[in-house]
Formats: structure tokens, sequence, C-alpha cells
């Protein structure tokens, strides 16, 4: 039966004989983050997961498996992040091809009078 990841952070903290106060010191956050994160109403970001994982030696395939909801929740961005100057153009749209037309249009008149 999997567990759901709040479950399982509870039960590797236990196993290890850490308080929630302990564990949220040894993760930098607060008693009530690690709270939330075993009654499953937050759950952990991708940084913390991966502290977890290497603090009780066990893989965050292991942790995030077991809990549906948030495999559901995590996307995967397989994007480039490299962008093209068309790419550039259509996500802040034609105001800036506007702004530097403008531009030269105003260096032009300023040089040629």
């Amino acid at each position: 039966m999997a567990l759901v990841l709040g479950q399982r952070i509870k039960e590797e903290r236990e196993k290890n004989q850490l308080t929630q106060d302990d564990l949220a010191n040894i993760l930098n956050v607060s008693r009530q983050t690690i709270s939330k994160w075993e009654l499953g109403s937050a759950y952990p970001d991708t940084e913390r997961l991966i502290e977890i994982s290497d603090y009780f030696h066990i893989s965050l395939d292991s942790l995030i498996k077991g809990d549906p909801e948030l495999k559901e929740r995590i996307v995967v961005n397989n994007q480039n992040n490299h962008s093209s100057f068309w790419d550039f153009m259509m996500r802040t749209g034609w105001m800036v091809a506007i702004a530097i037309v403008w531009i030269i249009g105003r260096m032009i008149i300023a040089v040629w009078g």
C-alpha cells in the first residue's frame, strides 16, 4: 500500500527519532510547515523534497510516487529556456517593436532635422 507523502515524511521522521521541531530546524522551515506536510494540507517545494530525500537517504522516486495527488501537481517543463527573438516578441507583444521604430524615427529626425 502506497503512503502519501505526508505519512512518509512522518514515518521517516519518527524512525529517526526526530520531533517536528528537529526536522524543521534541519530543513530550515517552521514546525508548522512540517505539520502541514504531514497532515497533507501542503507540500514541500522541490528543493525541500530533495533535502528530505538526502537527509533520510531515500529516493525522490519513493517519496513522490506514493502520493498520487502530488504526482498530478508536478509539472515537468521540457521547454528550452533559450527564447528566440520571435518568441520574445510574441510574449511581450508588438509594443516593443513600436517603441523601437519610434526611437529610430526620433533619432533620424534629430540627425536630419
